[in-house]
This record gives structure tokens, sequence and C-alpha cells, in this order.
């Protein structure tokens, strides 16, 4: 089943050239399949799970701007154990903008110990394995940053934590995006029209990383790393 939710391009979405910021676009996302997971009585004020984002493969056709109406389109692909599969669209006037995959695991807010979802419950949300804008299900997960690349210290602040208590997800395409402009490699358009996220560890209130962004072929990496350097906990590979 694909639900379907229609949302206003506003000011603080997009750019300079009027057209919907990346991670403008990932939180429509974010919005929509909450609102799915709400209309099948798994929502935040009636389920004990949550899922955290493991995976994005997000490809830009046409750049939505400012002031229209655009619809977004998400339904779920499969489960795999406690791992889910779900696609997203962008449309406008019948016409996909945006398409998109995302792998996520799902666990229990009270335990905080990956669970798989109730059959019941997953048998609300109509899969469609069949109805899809990529030719997989699972995305690979992304190799570290090459090195010898930019570093970026930064620190996780009040302002980038979400209901989950950690990073949210968005903010590791804003700080990837902060870091490739710091580290001036040449050619790296600000808002690219492809890009993959995977998503290890999350990063909590007050812990402090590293991002590790090189040129990576014709595309651009940024790693994000623990403190010491030691554990990858997300890349981001843009381009």
């Amino acid at each position: 089943m694909v639900y379907r939710e229609k949302f206003y391009v506003g000011f603080s979405d997009v750019s300079s050239d009027m057209g919907i910021l990346n991670s403008a676009i990932l939180k429509l996302f974010e919005n929509a399949c909450c609102l799915q997971g709400e209309s099948v009585g798994d929502g935040f004020y009636d389920s004990p799970g949550r899922w955290f984002l493991t995976a994005y493969k997000v490809n830009v056709i046409k750049r939505p701007v400012y002031g229209r109406h655009v619809e977004v389109g998400t339904w779920s692909r499969g489960m795999k154990g406690v791992a889910a599969s779900r696609e997203f669209e962008i449309t406008l006037d019948g016409e996909t903008l945006v398409t998109a995959l995302s792998n996520w695991a799902r666990f229990n807010v009270s335990t905080g110990k990956l669970e798989r979802m109730d059959e019941a419950l997953f048998e609300r949300y109509e899969s469609e394995p069949e109805r899809t804008n990529f030719g997989e299900m699972w995305l690979t997960k992304l190799k570290n940053a090459p090195e010898g690349g930019f570093k970026m210290p930064f620190m996780v602040g009040r302002n980038l934590i979400d209901a989950n208590m950690h990073m949210n997800n968005v903010r590791y395409l804003d700080l990837a995006a902060e870091a490739v402009y710091e580290s001036g490699i040449s050619g790296s358009p600000a808002e690219p029209d492809s890009f993959e996220i995977t998503y290890r560890k999350a990063f909590g209130l007050g812990e402090k990383g590293v991002i590790s962004v090189a040129r990576d072929g014709e595309a651009v990496t940024a790693a994000f790393l623990s403190e010491d350097e030691g554990e990858v906990r997300a890349v981001v590979r843009m381009g």
C-alpha cells in the first residue's frame, strides 16, 4: 500500500536558487513514513516499536522548488528479520521528481533491543515488494572515506538531537555538506542530485566526532568517525 501525503515546500526548505535542499527532502520522507506508521497503528503513541534508519539511496531527477505543494508517496517493500525496506517518491502533477530507497532496523523503545515487528501489525502495512523505482531492496553498506582527506571535528549539540535521543538522520547530511564545503574540494556541488548514506551507530548528545572527507572517484565521501577516529559511525557519499 502506498501512503501519500501533500507537503508545502517552504522558504526554509530551499537554497538561494529556490530549489529544495537535500536535507529538506529527507525531512519530507521522515514525516511521510511517520504518518503512515500512525495510520496503521504503529505511531509514537500506540506502539512500543521504533525504526532506526540504516541506509538511504536518493536520486533527484528534477528538484522541487519553493512555493509548490508536492506529493510524497511511501510504501513498505518488505521485511527480513528485524530489518525492513521502504521506498519513497516525490511527485508533482503526476511527474516523478525524486526517488529513494531506504533500509531500517526495528527496536523496542523500552528495552532498547532489536525486535521483530508483530506479524499482524506488519500485515497492515500491506508491503509491495514488486513496486520499485530501484532494482534492489537491500542497500550495500558504504565503505569508509579514502585516506588522506580533510578532517573536521564536531560535537553533537541539542539542536541535532531528535525524539529518539540521538542525532537525527537528516543532520548527518547537513554536517557532511558543511564538511565538504570546508574541505574546499573542487567540483563538489552543494546539493548533489544523488547521494547515499549508511548509518552504523548513532551519536548521542554531547558526543564528539570527526568527519573525514575525500574524493572517491567521481563522488565525494564523508565518513563520520568517533572522536578517537577508531570507529566509523556513518558514511555519506555524494555525487
